[in-house]
């Protein structure tokens, strides 16, 4: 029996699971299956096949064939399959009355059907799961302004970076503010010498209407003339004298264009109708709070009110982009690739914040005088949030098969039984508004310290020693076109017509078929940081050739499929099928255009783990688009789908190198 502090789940159903399938624990259903319910890490053994989808969905005998299957949960760059685990994932006999013949579709997808249908009844466990499936949530990068932090404290303690300032050189900090860039006032160790530290990597998107307007390009080696430099010479960044070039932001594509205007308007306005925000809750609970037991609560509430945030910049004038032959990390037949140092203000990273505590405290104060002079008794405020939860007890079982191409044999099936009741507090006294206007906002960017202690104890490198500069360095990848060639400014383009959902980070899975397991919701392509064009000058010559620049996230190293397992050459080629599901062929399908890198976008640097590998698709200066070949078609006036049936043909051709591509044997 289980004594009194324990739970009767954890004891009866958790050592049971991780024993029934001890065998096949390499399965990521079970290892989703057991961490929901015992919150435990379970030990993986990787060998093969991890992502099988094992469940499936029973019907009613008398139902009806399913035709089509209504819309379900999705994301931007997933196929029409989307689940937040493996296990939201089923099999289901479109026919009832024929176990052998089935086919796939997601839990969101499945209930609805059948809510719809009439068969809710015959699968209300399932329904029961599918109520509860999270909606997909988009995983953002690692906080920027956390990372710069880090990098400053380690730059001032002297383990990061050199400094183009001489150590017998006797400058004074100046304390005053400064314009980005100003070099000659940024505080001691700044300026560094390029490359002398290693910059963040940039995994965070950046709005389009924050990419820098114009990029100054500092090319002592004279790479942009589209020149690989010979690496025997001296490459070191104060062996030659700096040559500077002005760029400009080129963005051609109209829906980018009005993308920008869009949210530059979008400022304009929230500015103009500002008004106070809520930050949070004073409450005086008659009882406790919150209670032990379902119970309402009465006594006084304040919500507490600030000031609207200064408005968001529209813009970024300018930045800076560092190039060296020694951080060369590709070359193709059309381009070559550079990881570069980018210098850009820290605004483009920050967000203003307000402290929270000490709102509460001017909040408390303003409540103490105003009680003194009624002569009231003190109050005891605290802080607290108002919860409602509901009161619900569920029980789950769950069906599944060891072999996911194997017939559904509805007699081996395994079911395990949750008991669940969440409780419930609701606040019924009254509740006034306290407006709080004598605490500013902090803006992570600034030069400045923050007005007081408990800002600083939200970042994880503390209080810095000194003043640090508006503007900050970070890793991007530089892609350069060679002398004629057009490949580059096709590219860019296609990336504005990507927009930026082929670049963002989803929770949960998706299925591409024709393959048959689930792969992670990650991004399909790099992150697009502009593309700019040299600005001509007066005295230049029209033969001078400049090349153009690409700036994109640094997503790693190209793969080499022997080393992947099964999973992963999986993911990589879910890549190019996610590509097709939204009307796009890559159209140089090939190892070295997929990339892998270690740790998670999410992670903070230090925290990456080398046993997560998250694969990128690269090179698309000869990517095709199904609704430009449409369009296409219909200028032509003809009626014939020329251009819509090469691009077809092109994607068939493509679909059917993935498993030459990636060494494994792919399901045509």
């Amino acid at each position: 029996m289980p004594g009194p502090g324990d739970d009767p789940f954890e004891r009866t159903h958790s050592g049971s699971l991780q024993q029934m399938f001890d065998k096949e624990c390499d399965h990521q259903w079970i290892i989703d299956l057991y961490e929901k319910f015992t919150g435990k890490p379970l030990t993986r053994r990787k060998q093969g096949s991890t992502r099988i989808i094992a469940r499936w969905w029973p019907r009613d005998p008398k139902g009806k064939m399913i035709r089509d299957v209504q819309a379900g949960k999705e994301t931007p760059n997933s196929t029409h399959l989307w689940g937040q685990t493996l296990l939201d994932f089923f099999r289901f006999q479109r026919w009832p009355d024929q176990p052998h013949v089935m086919t796939t579709s997601t839990s969101s997808r499945l209930s609805r059907w059948m809510m719809e249908n009439g068969e809710s009844e015959h699968s209300k466990d399932d329904m029961e799961w599918a109520a509860r499936e999270e909606e997909p949530k988009l995983k953002p990068g690692a906080d920027m302004m956390e990372i710069i932090y880090a990098r400053d404290l380690m730059v001032m303690m002297g383990l990061s970076g050199e400094s183009m300032i001489p150590d017998n050189q006797d400058e004074q900090i100046k304390k005053s503010p400064v314009l980005p860039f100003d070099y000659s006032n940024y505080p001691d160790p700044w300026p560094l010498i390029p490359f002398s530290s290693k910059p963040p990597n940039l995994q965070s998107h950046i709005p389009f209407h924050l990419l820098p307007e114009t990029l100054i390009v500092h090319d002592p080696f004279e790479l942009l003339r589209g020149n690989a430099r010979c690496r025997d010479l001296d490459d070191a960044w104060t062996s030659v004298e700096d040559i500077v070039h002005k760029y400009r932001l080129n963005l051609t594509v109209d829906s980018i264009r009005q993308t920008i205007d869009a949210e530059r308007a979008k400022i304009t306005e929230a500015a103009e109708s500002a008004e106070p925000i809520m930050i949070g809750v004073l409450t005086k609970a008659d009882s406790e709070f919150p209670p032990e037991v379902s119970s309402e609560i009465s006594g006084i509430a304040y919500k507490l009110t600030v000031p609207p945030p200064p408005p968001p910049q529209k813009s970024t004038p300018e930045a800076h982009l560092y190039i060296s032959p020694a951080q060369a990390i590709g070359r193709g037949n059309h381009s070559y690739v550079y990881r570069a140092e980018w210098d850009v203000p820290r605004s483009v990273f920050s967000n203003p914040k307000i402290c929270t505590t000490c709102v509460t405290e001017a909040a408390v104060n303003i409540l103490q005088v105003m009680n003194e002079k009624s002569e009231k008794a003190p109050l005891d405020l605290t802080p607290g949030t108002f919860i409602r939860l509901e009161k619900r007890t569920s029980r789950l079982t769950f069906s599944f098969v060891a072999d996911a191409t194997a017939p559904i044999d509805k007699d081996k099936q395994h079911t395990l039984e949750e008991a669940t009741t969440l409780s419930y507090a609701e606040f019924t006294g009254p509740i006034s508004t306290l407006h709080v206007d004598t605490v500013p906002w902090y803006d992570s960017a600034s030069t400045d310290p923050p007005p007081c202690p408990h800002l600083w104890q939200e970042f994880v490198s503390g209080p810095l020693p000194g003043p640090v500069p508006p503007t900050t360095k970070v890793s991007v990848a530089a892609k350069l076109s060679m002398p004629g060639d057009a490949h580059l400014e096709r590219e860019a383009i296609n990336y504005q017509h990507f927009g930026s959902q082929f670049s963002q980070n989803w929770t949960g899975y998706t299925l591409a078929y024709p393959i048959q397991n689930p792969t992670p919701m990650n991004a399909i392509t790099p992150v697009f940081y502009g593309y700019y064009s040299k600005e001509k000058s007066a005295d230049a010559s029209d033969s001078e050739y400049y090349s153009p620049i690409l700036l994109l996230e640094d997503c790693g190293e190209q793969i080499d499929p022997e080393e992947l397992d099964f999973d992963d050459r999986q993911e990589c080629g879910a890549l190019l099928l996610r590509l097709h599901y939204h009307g796009w062929t890559q159209g140089s399908y090939a190892s070295r255009n997929i990339l892998v890198q270690r740790g998670d976008p999410g992670d903070f640097p230090l925290m990456k783990s080398q046993q997560d590998r998250r694969f990128r698709l690269i090179d698309f200066g000869r990517a095709k688009s199904l609704k430009k070949a449409k369009e296409a078609d219909l200028k032509r006036g003809d009626e014939k789908n020329t251009e819509a049936d090469a691009w077809d043909l092109q994607r068939f051709n493509e679909k059917s190198e993935i498993g030459n591509v990636l060494c494994f044997e792919f399901p045509t």
